[in-house]
């Protein structure tokens, strides 16, 4: 009788043993159902802050491939009013040799007829050519100053574009997700330090002037450079061409550009040895976009060295300059910001599921990547970040200690 009692004892309590390991088996597999779908959600969260952070980051590369776009368009107008006086100047030029030519020629029986028909046709020509070089010119400083107030309106517009198409990625996930925009750091709010990383410079201004007069000076092709060359040469006489183009920048930023054309007879000094000296001036020719830029007659390499080499008519051609009077007003270009970013060029997107508490956090820059083995600098060297070549990309990246350390303090502050 004890026996069985003692047996019916066990068996209570291997069933209440059994209660209780069920049970927490039971709350095990909640608990791990529970975190795995907490795991799910967090990696869906961390989904939806990498897109969104991404979709910021190209839409601010872009602003920067069209600011260096815009910028190229700029010296591209600048340089083709060069081209354009440059070759207004040429023709005059030829049009005064051939004159000389006529006058020659006249002494010729049977050739005169020839070489006044030839001039007759070649004054029509720049005659003609210099209405529609004037045209040309006024269309290249219209672009010039349609591109100039553009700029600003297209990169406000671009800067706000940024939040909306955050919300719209986090909306097309789930509308129910909140979401924070920030700079790299994760402190500042989007766009208050995105205004340091790139400004906004205007010709008005003479350094901003000067540096992007030198990109412009250094963009010029070879025939609006340098026009000098042999034309033909014997034995102690040759026959030399000189010209170029020059470019004032004046202190109120309204630009000018010169061209100037010269065509000399040289002689050996001593006869059939020596240096070569002009010896007969035959043509110059000289256009201005507004004035004659004077103080370009003593600048160093200017014009194609055409003072150098052909001094005589060189000097005719620019005090016989014909400007077409048209005033080039101050334009703006951008250009990087000076000085430490503090995380201007990078975003941080928090995203929070409220019904959960969940918070996920993402980072994304823009940087300036040229590929040496793709499309190397005629220099080889690395070239540094600019607002001059399309170049930037956008590019996802872990979060920092620093974006740690200010979001754990941020969420600190607001959490309580």
């Amino acid at each position: 009788m004890k026996l069985a009692a003692s047996r019916t004892q066990q068996r209570g309590q291997t069933l209440m043993l059994m209660t209780v390991a069920i049970f927490l088996m039971v709350l095990l597999l909640l608990a791990a159902t529970r975190m795995g779908e907490h795991a799910r959600r967090q990696w869906y969260l961390q989904s939806v802050a990498d897109n969104a952070a991404h979709s910021a980051a190209v839409l601010l590369s872009r602003q920067l491939n069209l600011a260096a776009v815009l910028n190229r368009a700029l010296i591209g107008n600048q340089i083709a009013m060069a081209q354009w006086l440059g070759l207004a100047s040429w023709l005059s030029m030829m049009n005064a040799g051939l004159k000389v030519a006529a006058k020659v020629l006249a002494l010729i029986p049977g050739l005169q007829g020839i070489a006044i028909s030839a001039y007759r046709l070649l004054t029509k020509i720049e005659h003609f050519g210099d209405q529609v070089i004037r045209g040309l010119i006024l269309f290249n400083v219209g672009v010039v100053k349609a591109i100039s107030l553009t700029q600003t309106a297209l990169q406000l517009a671009m800067t706000a574009e940024t939040p909306l198409s955050v919300g719209q990625v986090v909306d097309a996930h789930d509308s129910n997700l909140s979401w924070s925009l920030y700079h790299g750091g994760g402190v500042v709010p989007f766009p208050l330090l995105w205004w340091q990383f790139s400004t906004l410079r205007s010709t008005r201004k003479r350094k901003h002037s000067d540096d992007f007069r030198q990109l412009t000076l250094k963009s010029r092709d070879p025939f609006t450079r340098d026009r000098s060359y042999r034309w033909a040469s014997v034995v102690f006489l040759r026959m030399q061409k000189a010209g170029g183009s020059a470019l004032q920048t004046p202190a109120n930023g309204r630009w000018n550009w010169n061209a100037l054309d010269s065509l000399s007879v040289h002689y050996r000094k001593y006869g059939f040895f020596g240096k070569w000296k002009e010896g007969l001036p035959i043509a110059g020719s000289a256009r201005g976009v507004f004035q004659p830029y004077w103080a370009s007659r003593w600048q160093p390499g200017s014009y194609g060295n055409a003072f150098d080499i052909n001094p005589g008519s060189s000097r005719i051609g620019f005090y016989s300059m014909r400007s077409y009077r048209i005033q080039q007003l101050p334009f703006s270009y951008w250009s990087l910001g000076r000085g430490s970013r503090y995380g201007a060029n990078a975003v941080v997107v928090a995203i929070k599921d409220s019904r959960s508490g969940q918070i996920s956090h993402a980072r994304a820059e823009v940087i300036f990547s040229r590929p040496l083995s793709v499309f190397p600098r005629a220099d080889n060297a690395q070239e540094k970040d600019n607002l001059f070549n399309a170049l930037w990309e956008p590019q996802l990246v872990p979060l920092t200690a620093a974006d740690k350390a200010a979001i754990v303090t941020r969420e600190f502050v607001i959490d309580g």
